[in-house]
């Protein structure tokens, strides 16, 4: 009996296996027909294909059709419509749908078309409405945390902690008005695909919500309780559908419909969770949004499209380590799916992994971010092969990538070729299609003469900077507000080579021009552009300082330091190290004017920054902490020696000796000897003297004649009180000896 049912089950599978003739019913309408007129309008004479062997069927009066398709149970079919008649103007919409169906479906098809330009149309409009209505909550929003956060300027109350969470809150709505255009553009583009015949009366009401951009009326529709009281139903369908699957040898027509239903129910409900996903987060609400994402992702975890815009916004949050998770889910399923039907996934694992290395070059992963480009562009490669026109720009862009990554981990050479490359491509793209892709060469070009400039290949440098200003001109003529931006980056970045090879009024004339568009640029849009300014500011107040225009410089330091003061309260991570560069930069000019307690004091107040950014992150700042102490040890040295020059002996013994505190081998130790001895302190100074004398200093020789020409130099200056002379007279002797 055993054997029997073996033999029965093993027949029954090999007729499965066996190409047969499957009906694919289905019906076409008209998209919304039934929700804008009360009635469905069905679509009859649509000319109805399949690419496997199935004869070309017309659809009847009520927009039904039935293929005959030779094929195997749960195959993986597509077909096409074409509308004729009054509807031959008429495009499909859910045309990606009938693209992807399953061989022996129970559910019928459902096709839905419109009339031709009828969705951009809409989804024009949903854009422009919800726009507006987005901009007007946004300045609602921002005049109303401004109030508060001026109540707390008023009061003083700075360490309030609603105070920065103001701040981030603005910080978050200004970048949110940037970046709105593109999401609404693309939710707008997903919804309009949607047939509201086919779903209940509240997501109807929901979604012209959403179109009139009445987002707080969107949860009233669809409550979160009823949503999750839906999904306990397709939950108890698709167990039902389970145990029947299980206890049946072959499928049965009912338990595939309620397979099939519980599928098309799950998508619906997606599909509602995704709607409120989009309006949290255009609502800002970032905690909702994630909630809502999560719903969807957990209700189809196999959903790699759902998968990878949960991914792509929490990137876009900067939670990284979630982004990185959810990406790394997307490549796992794109990989199955590739061994599975190979060549069908290679561009969707190539971007993945360009997302992958976007996040770890982010948090500063350098290896594993080298490793998923490199792997990306071997496909992008081998994509390109086969599909220039379509890959071409994807090998390009990367290779631009993998070029900033070898960039800063110090492999030039690497990042030479890899940029030589991007290049040339760029370029041969930019012939064919300049407005697509001319900014792209700029773009190239401005980071190869940044590896140039700092392998002091200068002339170069200079060539590519230069040709990529001309490109970014040519374009701002046409377009300023996206391009006027990279005139002045690049412009800055020639004025900086024009320094190295000491081309003073060439520099200037850029750093100036560069600086007016970046004021501009920073009046309309301050937390944008405002950094910047300092940028520019700072190389300005660096080159009046070379050709010693003092003046000039302290004034574009002190503006400097108080653009990154400002800056620091709102984003101290950020612009910390910047207010210690400044100060740095300030007490190098105090201390070339003779301003040495200024000096002194920037000094001190960088070295505690310094101290501060070195303890948390040694690899990045410990060089500059080292920086900061030399020049105070310099300064130190410097003012003991002008006091010497003052017969200011204490006040010389004084930052002698703080200098030594710093680096006891510093020269400081000649300041404190000379000190010593003009204050009559002898045998210290004694000392000190003759173990100077014993030191070698440079070429083998020892600090003796510097000590020579230092008492030279102190008598010239009349620094040497009449009853102090027999005491040098006598150093002078033991020095010679």
């Amino acid at each position: 009996m055993k054997q029997t049912h073996i033999l029965f089950i093993t027949l029954i599978l090999s007729i499965l296996q066996t190409n047969a003739q499957i009906p694919l019913k289905g019906a076409v309408s008209v998209q919304n027909s039934k929700t804008n007129t009360g009635q469905t309008e069905y679509v009859s004479n649509a000319q109805v294909a399949c690419d496997k062997k199935a004869q070309p069927k017309t659809s009847d009066s009520k927009g039904e059709f039935t293929l005959e398709v030779t094929g195997r149970q749960n195959e993986q079919i597509a077909i096409s419509v074409v509308p004729k008649g009054k509807y031959e103007n008429y495009v499909v919409v859910n045309e990606k749908e009938i693209n992807d169906l399953t061989l022996g479906r129970v559910t019928p098809v459902s096709v839905y078309i419109c009339l031709k330009g009828d969705l951009e149309l809409r989804q024009a409009e949903m854009v422009g409405i919800n726009m507006r209505k987005f901009e007007e909550r946004m300045e609602t929003d921002k005049k109303r945390l401004q109030k508060e956060l001026d109540a707390l300027r008023a009061k003083n109350d700075y360490m309030n902690n609603r105070y920065s969470e103001i701040k981030d809150s603005l910080d978050v709505i200004n970048k949110n008005i940037d970046n709105a255009f593109e999401r609404i553009k693309e939710y707008a583009k997903n919804m309009t695909l949607e047939n509201l015949d086919d779903r209940d009366e509240n997501y109807v009401k929901a979604y012209n919500c959403f179109a009139r951009g009445e987002l707080d009326s969107v949860s009233y529709y669809l409550s979160d309780n009823d949503l999750e009281l839906k999904h306990q139903k397709v939950l108890q369908l698709q167990k039902e559908a389970k145990q029947e699957n299980e206890l049946a040898a072959i499928l049965t027509e009912s338990a595939k419909a309620k397979t099939e239903f519980s599928e098309n129910s799950l998508n619906e409900l997606i599909k509602e969770w995704l709607l409120l996903a989009h309006t949290a987060d255009m609502q800002n609400n970032y905690e909702k949004a994630k909630t809502y994402y999560e719903k969807t992702i957990n209700a189809d975890t196999s959903n790699v499209k759902n998968l990878f815009e949960y991914a792509n916004y929490l990137h876009k949050i900067k939670e990284y380590a979630n982004a990185e998770k959810y990406y790394r889910k997307c490549l796992e399923i794109y990989w199955t799916s590739e061994r599975e039907n190979p060549k069908t996934h290679l561009p969707d694992i190539a971007e993945t992994l360009n997302y992958l290395a976007l996040i770890h070059k982010a948090v500063n992963e350098y290896t594993t971010a080298l490793k998923e480009c490199e792997e990306a562009l071997e496909i992008h490669r081998g994509l390109a092969e086969k599909d220039p026109n379509t890959f071409l720009p994807d090998v390009a862009t990367t290779l631009n990538t993998l070029a900033n990554l070898h960039s800063n981990t110090g492999e030039h050479q690497k990042a030479s070729a890899e940029y030589a490359e991007a290049l040339k491509i760029r370029r041969k793209l930019a012939n064919e299609n300049p407005k697509l892709f001319l900014s792209d060469v700029a773009i190239t070009l401005n980071n190869l003469a940044i590896l140039h400039a700092a392998n002091k290949e200068d002339t170069k440098a200079l060539e590519e900077y230069e040709e990529a200003l001309k490109i970014c001109r040519e374009l701002a003529n046409e377009d300023p507000k996206t391009y006027l931006p990279n005139v002045a980056m690049t412009l800055n970045n020639l004025a900086n080579v024009h320094i190295t090879v000491k081309e003073y009024p060439k520099a200037l004339e850029e750093y100036t021009e560069a600086l007016k568009i970046r004021r501009k640029l920073a009046d309309e849009n301050p937390k944008t552009y405002l950094s910047n300014v300092a940028t520019t500011l700072n190389n300005l107040g660096t080159l009046h300082s070379t050709i010693k225009e003092y003046p000039k410089a302290l004034e574009e330091f002190e503006e400097v330091l108080e653009i990154y003061r400002n800056l620091v309260v709102e984003n101290p991570k950020a612009y910390t190290s910047y207010v210690a560069k400044t100060l740095n930069n300030l007490a190098i000019l105090h201390k070339n004017i003779n301003k040495y307690p200024q000096a002194l004091e920037e000094l001190e107040e960088a070295l505690e920054i310094y101290k501060t950014l070195a303890h948390e992150n040694p690899q990045v700042y410990l060089s500059d902490l080292t920086t900061t102490s030399n020049n105070l040890l310099n300064t130190h040295g410097a003012l003991s020696w002008e006091y010497l020059l003052t017969k200011e002996y204490a006040q010389s013994e004084q930052s002698a000796r703080y200098a030594l505190k710093l680096d006891s081998a510093s020269l400081a130790k000649i300041n404190l000897a000379h000190a010593l001895l003009l204050q009559n302190h002898f045998p210290e100074a004694e000392k000190i003297y003759k173990e100077l004398s014993q030191t070698i200093y440079e070429n083998n020789e020892t600090y003796t004649q510097m000590l020579l020409e230092d008492f030279e130099a102190l008598d010239a200056a009349a620094a040497i009180p009449e009853e102090r002379k027999g005491n040098v007279e006598k150093i002078k002797e033991i020095l010679k000896q």
